[in-house]
């Protein structure tokens, strides 16, 4: 860049290219308006709601009255919010995007989806904790009319309000029928354990730990008896003697049929008492059951009941609740970049890269054209200058350049002509200024 040291050598750059500059710069001044003017508007609006805590304070343990924390019925309720069915509903519901060109349903709702934006609120202070309560929750909404962006984060916020009411009541009934679906099982559990024991003891009364004193009582009688019996049989042998045959046959006999007698109840009385452990074992273990059972159903009643009361919290509104912070308001100003200053750096950049090319083309054709570049190049001052003097050819190449130029501005018109046909040329120039009024 020797050759352009001075302003004037400047100048003189600008004034051999001025042409070229002119078109590059009414070019991209041209793209960069057109650009600005099909940018959609975007305005941003926000809602707010704050998580109450409950105005009666419940000590209880049961479902019905404990919950997984705010942060995770937040996320759930966002899940569901979130999801097709629900960003359809709101799609039909406010007729979003029917007024341009019919599109499918699938990009509505994806176009919707990253529209809206839920967030949790929390304290900042208390970022450094592992599990923060959120104090609440904030919806954005970014879209192309100020009225229905409203209109959406109103909608999603009358849902999260709805969404929360129904997840209390699913919550709250369904653990009430859960608990009483459980204490009605445990209850029939109980009365049939019970009926077995009854039935066990009345079946194994001799072998239970209350008859065995009297089985072994009875035992040790119906031995000495058996004793008694065998002393009164060879009493009898001995007096065979003195007596008929037949007489002590007889009497042996009936001593005999009475020791056969005993000895079976013997049997059956050791029997009794040799099946005493298993029996105790077998009624321990029933008695643990039902044990086992009135626990359960003791922590199930309890549940029952604080179930009860965590719908009433619910009915009175006295439990956790959601409250309206701020709804949405129709926004006044646009969010995205102004159109004006799109215009303006697009100018600017076609200036920019205008004066590149002209600064590239004299580097690329590096000729001495005044007295002041001949005596820094060469050391030598000129002692006479003649002036320039076009030629033919000079002036064909530039009459080429002028109908370039204008074929340029020629193709670039049927554009122009475009937005000012769907814009209007009020619209054209008021779409930047009221734009970049509005940011």
């Amino acid at each position: 860049m020797d050759q352009v040291r001075t302003i004037g050598e400047f100048i003189g750059v600008i004034r051999r290219r001025f042409f070229l500059m002119a078109f590059i710069v009414a070019l991209g001044t041209l793209g960069a308006i057109y650009y600005a003017l099909n940018q959609p508007s975007l305005y941003e609006t926000h809602a707010a709601l704050q998580i109450e805590s409950a105005a009666v304070a419940s000590q209880g343990t049961g479902a019905a009255v404990t919950t997984n924390g705010a942060a995770h019925r937040l996320t759930l309720i966002e899940q569901r919010l979130m999801a097709r069915d629900s960003l359809v509903r709101v799609v039909d519901k406010l007729q979003l995007f029917s007024d341009g060109p019919p599109i499918p349903l699938n990009e509505k709702v994806n176009a919707l989806r990253a529209s809206v934006q839920i967030a949790q609120i929390k304290d900042g202070a208390q970022a450094w904790q592992p599990n923060i309560t959120p104090s609440g929750l904030l919806i954005s909404v970014t879209f192309g009319d100020p009225i229905l962006a409203a209109s959406i984060a109103n909608e999603f916020l009358g849902s999260v309000l709805e969404e929360n009411r129904k997840r209390k009541v699913e919550r709250s009934e369904g653990a009430l029928a859960f608990f009483s679906s459980e204490e009605e099982r445990l209850g029939k559990e109980i009365l049939l354990i019970e009926e077995e024991i009854a039935g066990f003891k009345s079946v194994n009364s001799d072998a239970l730990l209350g008859g065995i004193a009297s089985q072994r009582d009875q035992l040790g009688t119906l031995r000495e008896t058996e004793l008694e019996i065998e002393r009164e049989i060879i009493a009898a042998s001995s007096n065979a003697a003195r007596q008929r045959q037949s007489v002590v046959d007889q009497q042996v006999a009936r001593l005999e049929e009475q020791k056969s007698l005993i000895q079976q109840r013997i049997d059956r009385i050791e029997m009794v008492i040799s099946a005493a452990p298993e029996v105790e074992r077998a009624l321990g273990s029933l008695n643990r059951r039902l044990r086992q059972l009135q626990d359960q159903y003791s922590v199930i009643t309890t549940g029952r009941a604080e179930a009860e009361m965590g719908q009433l919290l619910d009915t009175a509104d006295q439990s956790e609740r959601f409250v309206v912070l701020e709804t949405a308001l129709v926004p006044e100003y646009a969010v995205s970049p102004s159109r004006k200053k799109l215009a303006m750096l697009g100018f600017i950049g076609s200036g920019f890269l205008a004066c590149l090319v002209a600064f590239g083309l004299e580097m690329m054709n590096p000729a001495i054209r005044t007295s002041a570049q001949l005596e820094r190049q060469l050391g030598i001052q000129p002692v006479v200058s003649i002036p320039f003097v076009t030629t033919t050819w000079e002036k064909r190449r530039r009459k080429l350049a002028w109908i370039g130029g204008l074929l340029a501005l020629l193709l670039s018109l049927p554009l122009l002509l475009r937005t000012i046909a769907e814009k209007g040329l009020g619209g054209l120039i008021g779409g930047l200024f009221n734009r970049s009024a509005n940011t």
